[in-house]
């Protein structure tokens, strides 16, 4: 999508008269395009997304409006909405936040108790009942992902490139992780529901004088394990690294029986949709080599290898 026409949108949409735009290249969200838009004043993050749901976003407003803090403000259009559409996706405006990634940094001990009190507030919140009975209950990208898998199987067969020959290698050595995956779910849980964020990892948190989580596309109304799974290994550098960092996060989340039932629950969703999701992202682009990287990892080391274990040949 050209400059020129966003420009044209961010002023016709916004009231923003935008004099610099920059691309930020990050995630795994191929639907989205993200930017950087300076106007005279002030610095923005600009999102064009199809993904996710107009929940997030809705969700995403209200917990800054009520100050919880570490959520990023929305941007209202002229007309006090939170998006526009083009082309069926979401032109969604956030203040740009000047920090770095802590999926790429990490963070102190601090930090983790930091961000555990952060997440224990955002699964705290009490929703409007409307805007509460309007989130989803299960992911949407976990409905798409067998036919995803389908397709992805398909290509593997007859593969095309090295990547794609590969990946194809990968899935026969994993082959018993993967169908484990496919077929065999853990049933799945039944108790309280909360506000979750849905993808809390590292690589959705900001770091400057304080934390911010960002990209709130996944919200889902869940048991908090939905969330928790993350902090409980198979992250990788995304998520605690140390058993302190565990012991710091935990702190800082407070009082909260594990439901381990539903831990093993949404680690097996988030490893098969990893699994797909980045595999049929290494056949089809783009950035085909690292989607392959993760791939491997997920499987080997990540929450595939926890989900099933003892599975690989």
């Amino acid at each position: 999508m050209g400059v020129t026409l966003l420009r044209k949108w961010l002023l016709a949409d916004f009231g923003l008269d935008v004099v610099g735009l920059s691309p930020v290249v990050y995630g795994a969200d191929v639907a989205a395009q993200v930017w950087k838009a300076s106007t005279a004043t002030n610095t923005y993050a600009v999102k064009w997304s199809g993904a996710g749901t107009n929940t997030g976003h809705q969700v995403a407003a209200f917990l800054a409006d009520s100050g919880v803090p570490g959520v990023p403000e929305m941007i209202r259009t002229t007309e006090g909405g939170l998006w526009s559409v083009h082309a069926k996706k979401r032109l969604t405006i956030t203040p740009w936040i000047d920090g770095v990634r802590a999926g790429e940094t990490g963070l102190t001990d601090e930090q983790w108790s930091e961000y555990g009190v952060m997440l224990r507030r955002v699964h705290d919140a009490e929703l409007p009942p409307r805007l509460r009975d309007a989130l989803p209950k299960h992911s949407h990208i976990d409905a798409g992902t067998p036919a995803l898998a389908e397709e992805v199987r398909a290509r593997l067969e007859a593969p095309e490139g090295d990547v794609a020959e590969e990946l194809a290698a990968v899935w026969s050595q994993y082959e018993h992780v993967i169908a484990d995956l496919l077929t065999n779910r853990p049933p799945a849980p039944d108790g309280p529901r909360v506000v979750c964020h849905g993808d809390p990892h590292l690589g959705n948190v900001l770091v400057d004088d304080g934390l911010h989580l960002i990209d709130w596309d996944d919200v889902i109304y869940a048991p908090r394990e939905q969330d928790l799974m993350f902090m409980l290994g198979g992250m990788g550098d995304i998520g605690p690294t140390t058993p302190g960092q565990l012991d710091a996060f935990l702190a800082g989340y407070g009082p909260h029986l594990l439901d381990e039932d539903a831990v093993r629950y949404y680690r097996h969703v988030r490893a098969l949709e990893d699994v797909i999701g980045w595999s049929h992202q290494a056949v089809t682009g783009p950035d085909n080599a690292y989607a392959l990287q993760v791939v491997e990892g997920v499987l080997a080391s990540g929450l595939a290898a926890l989900a099933v274990p003892g599975r690989a040949r």
